[in-house]
């Protein structure tokens, strides 16, 4: 029986399918529209892609149809304010309606477990940055992102609590890592695939600003690693749960991480939290123990070990830093 990933294309999901097919996992990849052929080939193992718009009714009916299906995680969404904010409608029908079609087709088909994933984006109102927020913190979604996100999870919820359906909402939080190495400068990405793209093609990186943000980084093979294991486990107690380190890490680590990772490489950053804070808010670290207490999981690599990973894989693939 096959795990559903949707959003497969993407950061998070990709890493998922790469990681699933490895445990032996047959996997439907779900992406809607561009399709990475240097991507899919990368990855050996019982994978069948398939191009749906999960908004699209007819669509999500046809790839709900295949009997192979036991359960799913879903990445897909529209991920960040940058992209959200413009298209409010769209945002909504992609973080809102396409969870609570797939939920239906959960209940209806009987699938073993549902995983969605969320976002620290739920919390927009904190003053206390260094303090962590654990799962029954209360949420202060505000943003058209970080609203659709906490409706999505309102959503898994209510299918646990009126269905019985095993549901449950894991929360991630500024997801760095292979493959997504940005052209440009992508500001809710954070600071670390840019100063370590610069880094590795002999930039001088001087910041006028952007010293005193902080956020929890999670390296993605890690989050796919803790969705992997939410999904699998024999019993989750819980239909929330976090994913992180548990601690925030300011641009000061991050720009001592890639000197690390890139020896003689030159960075320096004055106070202030922009531009990291264009299309985000800071929060506390993401923090709980109910992962590791459902599934045994915790993240692997600190900081400077997921920052010297990735540029190892950047090195290996020049063409992604010049």
């Amino acid at each position: 029986m096959a795990l559903l990933i949707t959003g497969a294309m993407g950061h998070v999901g990709s890493a998922l399918v790469r990681q699933a097919v490895e445990a032996g996992m047959p996997v439907v990849a779900q992406y809607r529209s561009q399709f990475r052929e240097d991507l899919a080939r990368s990855m050996d193992g019982a994978i069948d892609w398939i191009s749906c718009d999960l908004s699209d009714a007819f669509e999500l009916g046809v790839l709900a149809s295949r009997s192979d299906i036991e359960g799913c995680i879903h990445t897909a969404a529209v991920p960040n304010d940058r992209l959200a904010r413009p298209d409010p409608l769209a945002a909504h029908r992609s973080n809102v309606d396409a969870t609570a079609a797939l939920l239906e087709i959960a209940r209806r088909r009987g699938w073993r477990r549902f995983i969605y994933v969320s976002t620290g984006s739920v919390f927009q109102g904190e003053t206390d940055f260094s303090k962590p927020i654990r799962e029954d913190h209360p949420t202060s979604a505000r943003t058209v992102y970080g609203v659709t996100k906490r409706m999505g999870e309102m959503l898994c919820s209510m299918y646990h609590a009126e269905y019985g359906l095993p549901a449950a909402s894991v929360r991630i939080s500024w997801v760095y890592g292979p493959p997504l190495v940005p052209r440009q400068r992508d500001l809710p990405r954070g600071p670390i695939p840019a100063f370590l793209r610069e880094a590795l093609r002999g930039d001088i990186i001087r910041e006028p600003s952007g010293g005193d943000f902080a956020a929890s980084f999670t390296y993605v093979s890690d989050v796919a690693a803790g969705l992997l294991a939410a999904y699998r486990a024999e019993t989750l107690h819980h239909d929330l749960y976090h994913l992180g380190s548990g601690r925030n890490y300011d641009t000061a680590a991050v720009a001592a991480a890639v000197r690390s990772a890139v020896p003689r490489s030159v960075i320096e950053v004055g106070p202030g939290t922009q531009p990291w804070t264009t299309y985000n808010t800071m929060r506390g670290p993401l923090a709980g123990s109910r992962l590791r207490d459902d599934t045994g999981f915790e993240p692997r690599l600190n900081l400077e070990d997921g920052i010297r990973d990735f540029a190892d894989w950047m090195r290996e693939r020049p063409e992604t830093f010049q």
